[in-house]
């Protein structure tokens, strides 16, 4: 196995180790958070999400804009997988997920506010 191979599982397992880390002191703590995977489950099944889809490249992209009380939200996917997702509370973003860029984050639990 390369190098880089043992670095990627090693990244990869700290950030496992992290984010489990972070859930149980949110949990033990008491204070509300939610996960990318979390949050994408609850805007696919909320009944007021406005869903888009467009056919680009051989690709189904899907879109969902959920507007509900001062939050907005806002997901892109490509079969079931997590391009973007944007959220704001009151005006202030409280999640900016990108997969290229945040694919391990998927699980980490974040503080809501």
């Amino acid at each position: 196995m390369s190098r880089n191979k043992y670095k990627e599982k090693a990244m990869s397992a700290v950030s496992k180790l992290r984010a489990n880390i972070k859930g149980k002191f949110y949990e033990m703590a008491d204070i509300p958070s939610v996960s990318v995977r979390q949050l994408s489950e609850f805007i696919q099944q909320h009944p007021d999400t406005q869903i888009t889809k467009k056919e680009l490249l051989g690709n189904t992209y899907t879109f969902y804009r959920l507007n509900a009380n001062d939050d907005f939200l806002y997901m892109e996917t490509i079969n079931e997988r997590i391009l973007q997702l944007d959220g704001f509370s009151h005006g202030k973003r409280f999640v900016s997920y990108r997969s290229y860029r945040d694919s391990h984050n998927l699980n980490t639990p974040m503080r809501i506010t």
